[in-house]
């Protein structure tokens, strides 16, 4: 008989992340690694993409008493926001948002839905197993495939988009960029100098670069490696927090397109990266976590419904 126990292990706990230092392989604007100064305008109209991942329950599955493995109950949200400029304010607005509810877990076994009720609809979480033994890790990868999903959607090729994160899309397209917050377990070698003096409105020139990726398949993780054009742009002025990378983000694209394209890319890219970059008395993770996008999180947070409750439910489902 099958049988689910909740973990006492918090999956919300920060793991600690080693720095990874790149090679630039070579610079795609001058010939020296110098500030270059950021002088675009923000373009009238931008879409920010993003999603947000909660992890209701954590489970230990047993049949009987033999230990089969692990599950989560997870809550995925993606969401497209529209920004467009009236006069000296910006307006927001919701265009599209996903929500996708599973139960993810790496034991062989099958798995019914599991359905909770809550004052004003039905959440069904659907069984989902995990190719490989780290669900955690499979879960984000799930989270990247709807981002990437939803990204597809709204990209007319024309307006402007910012997506949160690594590049998701491995063609260039010229109005989609890519915010990374993560820079400071990031960064060039050789480029300390160079990203230590930055300047607030400074980015650095364009460089091509080579991260090894992985890939998630039915026989398990596969270790691929991906062209990418990378700029550092300074967000906040001095050190943040006593780090002299603690402000950088690093607007990346695929590799592709000319170097013209790609530097008017970086260009309107580096505008809205500075013009929404957020004040740290409103948000832990400024100023690298844009504005634009933590109004996005808090909505498709909201939209998933209350943790608490969700989680007493799910506790009172598997208990059943």
């Amino acid at each position: 008989m099958l049988k689910l126990y909740p973990s006492d292990w918090e999956e919300r706990s920060e793991d600690f992340k080693t720095k990874r230092v790149i090679e630039s392989k070579a610079l795609l604007e001058g010939k020296t690694p110098k500030p270059i100064k950021v002088d675009a305008e923000i373009p009238p109209k931008v879409i920010f993409i993003d999603g947000v991942r909660r992890t209701e329950l954590r489970v230990s599955v047993f049949d009987s008493n033999r230990f089969l493995g692990e599950g989560i109950f997870i809550s995925i949200g993606a969401g497209a926001l529209e920004v467009r400029k009236n006069g000296d304010r910006f307006e927001y607005e919701l265009l599209k948002t996903y929500a996708v509810r599973l139960f993810i877990h790496n034991t062989d076994r099958e798995f019914k839905e599991v359905e909770i009720k809550t004052d004003s609809q039905n959440l069904v979480f659907k069984p989902l197993r995990s190719p490989i033994g780290e669900i955690s890790v499979f879960a984000n990868r799930v989270m990247k495939k709807l981002e990437t999903r939803l990204l597809k959607e709204v990209n007319d090729q024309k307006t402007p988009i910012i997506a949160d994160g690594p590049v998701k899309l491995f063609n260039f397209y010229p109005n989609v960029a890519y915010i990374v917050k993560e820079s400071r377990y990031f960064y060039v070698s050789g480029w300390e100098d160079l990203l230590f003096n930055l300047k607030r409105g400074e980015r650095t020139p364009l460089f091509l670069y080579e991260e090894p990726l992985e890939r998630i398949t039915q026989e398990g993780i596969k270790e691929i490696k991906a062209q990418k054009v990378g700029s550092y742009i300074k967000l906040w002025e001095g050190r943040f927090l006593g780090n002299p990378l603690g402000a950088i983000a690093r607007i990346e694209f695929p590799y592709g397109g000319n170097p013209q394209r790609l530097k008017e890319a970086v260009s309107w890219a580096s505008a809205v990266a500075l013009h929404f970059a957020n004040d740290p008395l409103r948000d832990k993770r400024s100023p690298q976590n844009l504005t634009a996008i933590a109004f996005l999180e808090k909505e498709l947070r909201r939209k998933l419904g209350e943790y608490s409750f969700i989680r007493r439910k799910l506790e009172g489902a598997i208990s059943a």
